[in-house]
């Protein structure tokens, strides 16, 4: 059997021999007769089988089925074996993903002293080569097990590692060790240097950016700790590929850049995930949604770059592993089989760490519907994820999850292709020069999602780096939301490609403005083409009837002086202009001294560039050719904007709707999550 990803009218799929199929899966870390039963039963055909010997950062087996990998060379896959033939047997016409835990044994450490980890100091080992080899050669060893044995069952393989399996290395904080020190030499190529201290490697938190000469050390060292990761997994993609010659689908977690709040997507290891995403050997990235998002009012998020994995002919599974209103009295349910102790102290404390909690079966059921939207509409992949069993054992959920399944399938292969207008930029590569004590990054880029949602109209989301690759002509507006550095080649694009053709830019905080000789205020000023002047303790903006901007005062922050620009925001002292518009000749270019904008702020940007308006009132959208949703905790009903009059048909309650004069009157009092299917 050979399974590829292919792409049918704009979206990306699964496919088993060439033929797509749904992507709607399940995943726990204690699958069982009765959750993989009743999963199946709903309509899922795609589950995951968990391989690890290991425990979770919980203090719990990752799973109850056991190890595999003993002693050196020394493996038995009767364990793994055990649990295939139980999918095999409890959802007979499934398909299943290999989950293969790679992080180091005990035993192995014991055998090799002085080695750290890798589950919590993954940066440690990374370049360590017997770790590498030893490891590689467990997962080639496994791949050839199953491929022999279940060839016409399992589609794939994830290949997992770092700290909670997602190759984080953010417990070791960018912290020494001889392995690392003496890869950095190499890295280097200098056998005196060495890795800065932890003071060097902490500013004061109100200083945004790094001195690019007096910090290059620490800049080279950041570079060398992420491109360390990037090509830790990659070396393991391509052990993978050694066997399966890519007859089978490989992926991992990576790239959480929209997520990783402060300090920590320095310290993690994840901005090289460009280099990831263009590697031929992967096929599948997975994150959970965004935990930022989750409350029951939330609109959500994705961790990671969606649009960039699209272009790089990726897909992207979300987890939905969402606190279902069961989990609160988890011990309590009798269908539960696992009935360990110290997995009911792990969900105690899930539930201290995490205030995702849906808290009724009607929450929980709105909030699935929501993030299946999102999924439609992303054109993503996504799975139930029953963590340690029970998150969804309950009649009237898994009635839902069979209506959702049902749903999904008919729109498997019709078109969903992304109608937005507007494009995102995320800068992976400006980071290297901020300071990680900021906590810029989080204003920026994480909080910077919620507004997004609520702005009214869809948008695509890229890493800068794929700036020149994307189509232009499909976007009125482009977001640069942290673009402080950019390539000559980048530039370039911009100025003659982007400013252009009635387009509208908008530059938050900063663009263009440091390099590896040092802060620019003239080329910041160039590519924004406004006067700015420097301001200090100056936090929000007020725009559009909102206030906007940081939790703590940053430096340096930009006022506009430019007397052919349009003041359209104030900072909140000092009165000066903060929020501008400028149009030019061919082109309009805005400019924001502070992020986090609000949602208000970003809909007067996109309005004015003619962006399609599908939603007012910050009310969420999801929407693309084929779909149409919005999701509206606060309103008993809710006016949409449709491109087209015509009739509707919602996907949850079947319920048919005619718009008039360009708007639908959706009943979002019955229930706040509605998708309309796009007729042809």
């Amino acid at each position: 059997m050979k399974t590829s990803i292919e792409t049918k009218n704009g979206v990306k799929y699964v496919a088993v021999n060439g033929e797509i199929i749904d992507t709607l899966a399940f995943k726990s870390f204690r699958p069982t007769l009765n959750n993989v039963s009743d999963f199946y039963k709903a309509g899922v055909r795609i589950f995951h089988v968990y391989c690890s010997g290991l425990s979770s950062a919980l203090k719990v087996p990752y799973s109850l089925y056991g190890e595999t990998w003993f002693d050196d060379k020394k493996y038995d896959f009767t364990s793994l074996d055990e649990q295939i033939e139980m999918f095999m047997k409890t959802a007979p016409e499934a398909y299943v993903f290999i989950n293969v835990h790679l992080d180091v044994r005990q035993w192995w450490l014991d055998q090799n002293p002085g080695r750290p980890n890798s589950f919590t100091h993954l940066s440690q080992i990374a370049a360590d080569e017997k770790w590498r080899k030893d490891t590689a050669d467990y997962l080639k060893a496994l791949i050839e097990h199953t491929e022999e044995k279940y060839d016409d069952v399992v589609l794939g393989y994830f290949l997992l590692g770092g700290f909670t399996t997602e190759w984080f290395s953010h417990h070791d904080h960018e912290e020494s060790h001889p392995i690392k020190l003496k890869a950095f030499r190499e890295y280097m190529n200098d056998p005196n240097a060495e890795i800065p201290s932890k003071e060097e490697l902490e500013k004061p938190q109100n200083q945004i950016f790094l001195d690019p000469q007096k910090d290059e050390n620490v800049i080279q060292y950041r570079k060398f700790h992420h491109e360390l990761i990037a090509d830790l997994v990659l070396y393991y993609a391509r052990a993978a590929q050694e066997v399966l010659d890519h007859k089978k689908v490989v992926g991992l977690f990576f790239g959480y850049i929209l997520e990783l709040l402060d300090e920590r997507i320095w310290e993690a290891g994840h901005l090289e995930s460009d280099r990831v995403y263009r590697s031929d050997d992967i096929d599948l990235i997975a994150t959970p949604s965004s935990y930022q998002f989750r409350q029951y009012d939330d609109a959500t998020a994705y961790m990671l770059l969606c649009d960039t994995i699209e272009i790089n002919d990726k897909m992207y599974f979300d987890s939905f592993d969402h606190m279902t209103f069961l989990v609160p009295e988890l011990d309590k349910n009798e269908r539960r089989i696992c009935g360990e102790t110290d997995a009911m102290k792990a969900v105690s404390e899930l539930s201290k760490m995490r205030t995702d909690l849906l808290r009724t079966r009607e929450q929980t059921v709105d909030g699935m519907r929501r993030e299946v939207m999102q999924r439609l509409a992303r054109r993503t992949g996504m799975w139930w994820f029953d963590m340690l069993e029970g998150w969804f054992y309950d009649d009237g959920l898994m009635e839902e999850i069979g209506r959702l399944c049902a749903a999904s399938k008919k729109l498997l292969g019709k078109e969903r292709k992304s109608n937005a207008e507007i494009a995102v930029f995320v800068s992976c590569d400006s980071l290297y020069y901020v300071n990680k004590c900021s906590e810029i990054n989080t204003e920026l880029i994480c909080n910077q999602r919620d507004a997004l949602a609520r702005m009214g109209a869809p948008y695509d989301i890229y890493s800068l780096n794929d700036i020149e690759r994307v189509d232009k002509d499909r976007y009125k507006v482009i977001i640069f939301l942290d673009a402080f550095y950019f390539t000559p080649s980048q530039r370039e694009f911009v100025n003659t490609h982007l400013k252009r053709d009635n387009k509208t830019l908008l530059f938050i905080s900063g663009a263009d403005c440091i390099s590896s000789t040092g802060f620019s205020k003239t080329d910041m000023e160039a590519m924004i083409e406004m006067n700015l002047s420097e301001i200090f303790d100056e936090k929000t903006i007020t725009a559009e009837n909102t206030s906007y901007g940081y939790k703590n005062v940053k430096n340096p922050t930009w006022c506009v002086e430019d007397e052919n620009a349009e003041t359209v925001g104030r900072f909140a002292i000092s009165r000066k202009c903060g929020f501008a518009k400028k149009k030019r000749d061919g082109y309009t270019v805005w400019f924001s001294g502070v992020g986090n904008m609000s949602a208000g702020a970003l809909r007067r940007v996109v309005r004015d560039a003619g962006v399609f308006m599908y939603t007012e009132n910050d009310v969420p959208v999801y929407t693309n050719t084929g779909v149409l949703g919005i999701y509206n905790t606060k309103s008993e009903f809710t006016p949409v904007n449709v491109l087209k009059d015509g009739e509707f048909v919602e996907i949850f309650s079947g319920k048919t709707y005619k718009s008039e004069n360009g708007r639908v009157l959706l009943p979002t009092g019955e229930c706040p999550a509605q998708m309309l299917i796009i007729k042809d």
